[in-house]
């Protein structure tokens, strides 16, 4: 390549000199039976040339250069395009695994349990009753007590009160160490 021309016009001069060659290179890997675009092979190919010749690099044989040029983007674009398919499998799996089933004898035994233990929360004084539903909902002790505004000795005594009369309760319902199973 020419150093004494400026790189715009010895980009243009290549570019136009080599145009049907790099043509016929890429259009060689039949890129849309991989769902690759041609022409965006070509502007990458375009601008790796642009980049060669604005660090001044000399090239011997730059039909040799250029198809080096275009099988390195062919297979970057390829690898780009298995990653990036590759993700989406992930993603797409993630998704159907977190999904619940609707007929899952899991679910359907959760649920059945949350009825239990809110039939028996509802069976509770209402004191400890308020103090278990906050519980359940994962407050702690002190943000119970100033939700509720008692101190903090009369909001853990309620909650340990309940918890041992919701123990009860669920005993008394059938349900002692069905979920340890």
């Amino acid at each position: 390549m020419d150093k004494s021309r400026r790189p715009e016009e010895e980009l243009r001069r290549v570019l136009d000199s080599y145009a049907q060659y790099m043509n016929i290179q890429v259009r060689q890997y039949d890129l849309p039976k991989y769902g690759l675009d041609p022409e965006d092979i070509l502007q990458e190919v375009k601008i790796r040339i642009w980049k060669l010749i604005e660090n001044e690099r000399t090239i011997v044989c730059p039909p040799a250069y250029i198809k080096k040029i275009i099988s390195s983007a062919v297979i970057d674009q390829l690898r780009k395009r298995r990653r990036d398919d590759s993700l989406f499998r992930h993603e797409k799996q993630t998704c159907i695994s977190e999904r619940q089933d609707p007929y899952c004898w899991e679910t359907v035994r959760r649920k059945a349990l949350e009825e239990t233990v809110g039939q028996a929360v509802n069976r509770l004084i209402s004191s400890r009753r308020q103090v278990i539903k906050l519980y359940l909902m994962n407050l702690t002790i002190p943000e119970i007590s100033s939700y509720l505004n008692w101190s903090h000795d009369k909001t853990r005594n309620l909650l340990y009160r309940g918890l041992a009369d919701l123990k009860e309760s669920l005993k008394d319902m059938g349900t002692e160490n069905e979920d340890r199973r």
